[in-house]
């Protein structure tokens, strides 16, 4: 453990949460493929095996102590376990090769995940399952699951989808209503296997839709997520990167406690919404972690505290995005060691 640290990640989150004391805020970098990194592994090993899974993501919190572990290779596997094909480079996240609804006769066609037997949803749940037995007395491990209107759109093709909201909206709701069921299946499987899980709708970003089609086609849906997170006694995580300003008030109104948000100044997001929920973010994950160095980094945690680290409903350091694969290791310990830094209370930023 980092010598200034005095609480386990798991025990600086559940603080946190009842409203406790803290040693500092939580750190928490979207590690999600760039996991595979500690042991080596090329990505398409890493996430089709649960055992490989599992033990690169306990490496690497052993490495870094980052205060939560994200399990996820790509958000589409939950529409990938529901029909569509993926298609999986050597090393980099699996992509969308065949999306599984041709046709409106294709709706017909979907049924509800079994989280035990399709697609590679086992996998996920045997890295979830080893990380908990591993290290789950340190540290909460944090399943991510494309939420309804991203898994939709891989289910449809992102293209095709995006226009169906203003030429079919009855298929794209039909749709919605069918991937939410299976949203809340497999949350039940894996707070059943001990994690904690998040939902992810990049999508749904204020760069591809707006405010008025994320209230129609995207709010209903989450808010019935996170109503269903909740009835586990869990919190609602909530991560849309993109620029999210034109859809942030929506984001707010999901029943999220924390939304992790990219492109959107600190400052800014604090006022618009800083006193109903928890704000996380927002280091660049392309300017400041892969192709910038510590110095760069070690300033952009700096920015990021001293604009929301007295957030009212509080606030978590973090990447805006994933972590990019390729980020060098003294970046990551950059960004870790900075965060720990100017993220101690009540000392600030001297």
């Amino acid at each position: 453990m980092n010598s200034a640290d005095d609480m386990t990640p798991k025990e600086r989150f559940l603080a946190i949460l009842q409203g406790k004391e803290v040693d500092r805020l939580l750190v928490s970098p979207l590690i999600l493929n760039f996991a595979s990194r500690a042991l080596g592994m090329k990505v398409r090993d890493f996430c089709t095996d649960g055992k490989n899974m599992g033990n690169a993501n306990i490496a690497c919190f052993k490495k870094y102590r980052h205060d939560a572990v994200y399990i996820f290779s790509t958000t589409s596997t939950l529409a990938e376990a529901m029909g569509t094909r993926m298609y999986f480079p050597a090393d980099d996240a699996p992509q969308v090769e065949t999306p599984f609804i041709q046709s409106r006769e294709d709706l017909k066609k979907l049924k509800p995940v079994n989280p035990e037997k399709d697609g590679r949803i086992p996998v996920y749940l045997e890295a979830v399952k080893r990380c908990v037995a591993s290290i789950g007395n340190e540290v909460f491990i944090v399943p991510v699951i494309g939420a309804p209107f991203t898994t939709s759109a891989a289910l449809r093709g992102t293209e095709v989808f995006v226009k169906e909201l203003y030429t079919d909206p009855e298929l794209v709701h039909t749709l919605m209503r069918a991937v939410t069921q299976s949203v809340k299946i497999l949350i039940d499987a894996y707070v059943k296997a001990g994690g904690v899980p998040v939902t992810v709708e990049p999508v749904a970003t204020g760069s591809m839709i707006s405010e008025r089609h994320f209230r129609e086609f995207t709010l209903p849906y989450l808010k019935e997520v996170y109503a269903h997170i909740r009835s586990h006694g869990l919190p609602g995580v909530l991560h849309i990167c993109g620029k999210t300003k034109r859809v942030i008030r929506c984001m707010a109104e999901s029943g999220a406690d924390i939304l992790s948000i990219d492109n959107i100044d600190l400052k800014e997001a604090k006022e618009l919404v800083g006193e109903r929920v928890c704000l996380m973010g927002n280091v660049s994950p392309a300017d400041g972690m892969l192709k910038g160095n510590p110095e760069i980094i070690t300033d952009m945690v700096r920015d990021c505290i001293s604009k929301a680290a007295d957030n009212s409903k509080g606030f978590i350091v973090a990447t805006g995005c994933e972590v990019p694969i390729q980020t060098p290791h003294e970046n990551m310990m950059a960004f870790l060691e900075a965060g720990r830094k100017f993220a101690r209370l009540p000392i600030g930023l001297n």
